[in-house]
């Protein structure tokens, strides 16, 4: 009986992952060279939301700097390829980019008001820049 119910919960989630592929052709409007820009973009936010939440004081700031140049580059990328997408593609990355830039900017006065702001300053003034120009 258990084994009986195991086996066919692997099927359904075999069948449900086959055909979450099903869709047709077409690609999706976020889609640029095999990636989805949209889930690189929310990728990006999330990490940068993370790191800066967990910069309290001028050891993690250090630690963070690296991690958030990183995170540029990849906003700075996908800010260069934005031309390839749709143009309701393109729409869409800027409809995230609006929508997280409070939260983010929020973020950033917090850590940018504390004595070690001074450390992730260039790097996230470029950052919110490059997430302006995909707006």
């Amino acid at each position: 009986m258990k084994i009986r119910l195991i086996l066919t919960t692997v099927i359904a989630l075999s069948a449900i992952v086959f055909l979450a592929g099903c869709g047709g052709n077409q690609p999706h409007e976020l889609e640029r060279g095999g990636l989805n820009a949209g889930d690189l973009m929310q990728s990006l936010l999330d990490q940068t939301m993370v790191t800066l939440g967990g910069v309290t004081s001028r050891p993690t700031a250090e630690e963070a700097l690296p991690v958030l140049e990183e995170i540029n580059e990849g906003f700075k990328d996908l800010t260069k390829t934005k031309g390839e997408l749709s143009d309701q593609g393109q729409a869409d990355l800027a409809a995230m980019a609006a929508k997280t830039m409070p939260g983010l900017k929020d973020n950033w006065r917090r850590v940018n008001m504390q004595s070690y702001g001074d450390i992730l300053r260039p790097v996230m003034e470029d950052m919110i820049v490059n997430l302006t120009n995909m707006l």
